[in-house]
C-alpha cells in the first residue's frame, strides 16, 4: 500500500492467477473453492491502490452473483458479498448497483447472508443522507423497493419492507413517499407483508425497539456502582475525570428512561398517508373476509 508502482507485478500475477481460478469455477459454481475465497478477498483489499488495473473487479463480481446467486457455495456467496461492500466502503463503485444486487439476494435461503446485507444497505443509505438528502438516489431505491414489495419470493418482499421501516425509524425516509410505499404492504395477499405494515403504522415496532433500547441501557452500570468502585480504586486524577464522564452518561441513560415513560405512542406516518379512509375500509374488509391470524 505504501508502494503500490512496485508491488504492481505482484498484483498482475495475482489478478491472472484468479482469472484462471475463475474459468475453472463457472463450470461447477455450485463448487466450494477456497482460493477463489482468499484472492477475492486479497483483490479487493488492495483494489483502491490499483483502480485502473482493477476497474472491473467489481463488476466482475457483481455479474458473477447475478448469474449464479441462488446456485454459488454459502461460504463463497458470503466472500463475494463482504469483499463488494469492502470495495463500496472505499468508494470504488456505484451505490445503486451494489444496493440493486443486495435486494436480489434477499431471495436466497441463507440468514447470516440477509443478515448482512440488511445492516449494509441500511448503513450505506443513512450514510449517503448524513450530510444532506440525495434526492435522486433516493427516489430510484425507493422505486425499486416498491418494486421488490411485488417480488414473487416472499422472503425478498419482507426483507425489503423491514429496510423501508428501518430508514423511517432511523429518521432517514421519513417522507410520505416512502410511508405510502409501506401502505401498500398493509394491502397484500401475503400475510408477513401485511401484519407487518399493519404494526408499522400501529407503532408496535416503535415500542419494540424501545424495549431493546432500554435493556441494553439496564446492562449499563448505575451511578452508585460506579461511586462504590471508585472508592475501592486508587484514586488518580485520570480515574476521576474517568468517573466523572461515567457519572454524566449514567445521569444520561437515567434521564432517558423518565422522558421514555412520559412519551405517549408516535403515529405520526398516519398523518403522511395519501387516503387513510380508503385504507381504513379495505383493511377492514380484509378482517372480515379473512381468517388469518396476523400474530
Amino acid at each position: 500500500r505504501r508502494d503500490p508502482e512496485g508491488y504492481k507485478d505482484d498484483l498482475n500475477r495475482q489478478y491472472a492467477h484468479f482469472e484462471s481460478h475463475m474459468a475453472v469455477f463457472e463450470v461447477n459454481p455450485s463448487q466450494f473453492s477456497k482460493a477463489i475465497c482468499d484472492l477475492v478477498m486479497f483483490l479487493s483489499q488492495v483494489a483502491h491502490c490499483y483502480k485502473v488495473e482493477l476497474k472491473d473487479f467489481p463488476q466482475r463480481l457483481i455479474s458473477l452473483l447475478r448469474s449464479h446467486y441462488s446456485i454459488l457455495n454459502p461460504d463463497i456467496r458470503l466472500a463475494l458479498c463482504r469483499a463488494l461492500i469492502l470495495m463500496r466502503n472505499k468508494n470504488l463503485l456505484a451505490a445503486q448497483d451494489l444496493l440493486e444486487l443486495f435486494f436480489v439476494l434477499f431471495r436466497c435461503q441463507d440468514k447470516l447472508l440477509r443478515k448482512l446485507l440488511f445492516n449494509h444497505i441500511v448503513s450505506d443509505i443513512k450514510g449517503m443522507n448524513a450530510k444532506h438528502k440525495n434526492n435522486s438516489m433516493n427516489r430510484s431505491l425507493q422505486n425499486f423497493m416498491y418494486s421488490m414489495l411485488k417480488d414473487s419470493h416472499a422472503m425478498a418482499a419482507k426483507m425489503s419492507l423491514d429496510v423501508m421501516i428501518e430508514l423511517y425509524k432511523k429518521q432517514v425516509w421519513r417522507d410520505a413517499k416512502t410511508v405510502n410505499v409501506i401502505v401498500t404492504a398493509c394491502l397484500s395477499s401475503t400475510p408477513k407483508l401485511m401484519s407487518t405494515g399493519v404494526r408499522f403504522f400501529l407503532g408496535a415496532d416503535e415500542e419494540d425497539s424501545d424495549d431493546d433500547s432500554s435493556s441494553d441501557e439496564d446492562d449499563k452500570p448505575s451511578a452508585r456502582k460506579l461511586v462504590i468502585a471508585s472508592g475501592v480504586n486508587k484514586k488518580t486524577v485520570k480515574r476521576r475525570r474517568k468517573l466523572e464522564r461515567q457519572l454524566s452518561k449514567a445521569n444520561k441513560v437515567k434521564n432517558r428512561k423518565k422522558k421514555g415513560k412520559e412519551n405517549v405512542p408516535n403515529f405520526s406516518a398516519l398523518h403522511l398517508i395519501h387516503d387513510p379512509q380508503e385504507l381504513a375500509e379495505q383493511l377492514f374488509k380484509r378482517l372480515e373476509t379473512e381468517n388469518h391470524a396476523f400474530e
